[in-house]
C-alpha cells in the first residue's frame, strides 16, 4: 500500500468523536474536518464512521439486519449494538449520516470497491466494541465493562497485539509504534475506526448485514478469538444467528456476511 492509504486513518479518527450528539454544531464539525484535512486535499481511500449508516446515506429510523444479528447469541452480553429505532440510535445515525454527507461534499474520498459501502465512495461503518470483541479469546472476554458501556476500553488492551499483527498486514514494511501505547476512551475508538477503514480499503474484512439496510465491518476472520474448544467463537455464533434467523418470523431483511 502507498502512503496515501494513510489518510483512511487521519480522517476516520475523528470520525468517531464528532457525531456522537446534537449538541455539537454543524459549524464545529465543518471546522474540524478542515483541521484534520489541513491543506494535503488529495483523495482518501475510504473513511469509517462510528454510527448506524445505511445504503446510500440515507435516513430512517428502523430496526437494521446488522443490529438484529450482532444482538443475538453471545454477542447480546459483549458489546452488542443499539438499535436505530431506539434509545439514543436516531440521533446517532442522524448525526452520522450528516458526518458522512459532510465529509463527501469536503473530501475526495475514492469510489467504493467493497459492495457492503453505504455510498458509491468508500464510506464504511465502523462498530468499535465487536471490531475489538471478536479479535478476543472467548475465555479472557470482560464479563461487563468497567465503566457504563465502555467495552472499547475494557477490550483494547486485550486484544493489542492482534491489532498490530492487523496493521502490518494491511501496511507491510512499516514501523510503528505498538497500538498499546494508546490509551483514553475516544482516541482507542478513533484508532479503532482508523483501522476499520483500512480493512475495508485493503479488502481484509468481514461484514455483517444486509444490502438494503447497511452493513458493520469487521476484522478479517483470520485473526478472531477463538473459544477453549479451539473454534473461533465469533464466527461459530454468526453462522448459527444467521441459521436461526432464515427460519424465525423476524422483521428484518434476510442477513448477509462477506467473508475475507
Amino acid at each position: 500500500m502507498d502512503l496515501e492509504r494513510l489518510a483512511a486513518i487521519r480522517l476516520s479518527m475523528m470520525a468517531h468523536v464528532l457525531p456522537q450528539s446534537g449538541r455539537v454544531l454543524g459549524t464545529s464539525r465543518e471546522q474540524a474536518l478542515l483541521d484534520v484535512r489541513g491543506q494535503d486535499k488529495s483523495q482518501f481511500l475510504s473513511i469509517a464512521i462510528d454510527g448506524p449508516l445505511r445504503p446510500g446515506l440515507h435516513v430512517r429510523y428502523e430496526y437494521r439486519t446488522a443490529e438484529c444479528v450482532l444482538s443475538r447469541g453471545a454477542f447480546q452480553k459483549r458489546g452488542k449494538p443499539g438499535p436505530t429505532n431506539g434509545g439514543s440510535g436516531p440521533e446517532l445515525h442522524k448525526h452520522a449520516t450528516r458526518l458522512a454527507q459532510m465529509v463527501l461534499r469536503d473530501c475526495k474520498v475514492e469510489t467504493a470497491k467493497m459492495p457492503f459501502s453505504a455510498s458509491s465512495s468508500g464510506v464504511y461503518e465502523a462498530f468499535p466494541n465487536l471490531f475489538l470483541g471478536v479479535l478476543c479469546e472467548e475465555r479472557d472476554y470482560p464479563k461487563r465493562p468497567s465503566r457504563g458501556r465502555y467495552w472499547t476500553d475494557c477490550l483494547f488492551h486485550r486484544v493489542a497485539s492482534r491489532l498490530d499483527e492487523l496493521i502490518r498486514t494491511l501496511l507491510p514494511q512499516r514501523h510503528f509504534d505498538s497500538v498499546a501505547k494508546k490509551n483514553g476512551h475516544e482516541p482507542i475508538a478513533a484508532l479503532t475506526c482508523a483501522i476499520t477503514a483500512l480493512a475495508a480499503a485493503a479488502g481484509q474484512f468481514v461484514a455483517v448485514g444486509a444490502p438494503t439496510d447497511g452493513f458493520i465491518v469487521l476484522p478479517p476472520i483470520s485473526i478472531w478469538g477463538s473459544s477453549v474448544e479451539g473454534e473461533r467463537w465469533a464466527e461459530r455464533e454468526l453462522r448459527k444467528i444467521v441459521c436461526r434467523l432464515s427460519g424465525d418470523k423476524v422483521d428484518v431483511h434476510p442477513p448477509k456476511i462477506y467473508w475475507s
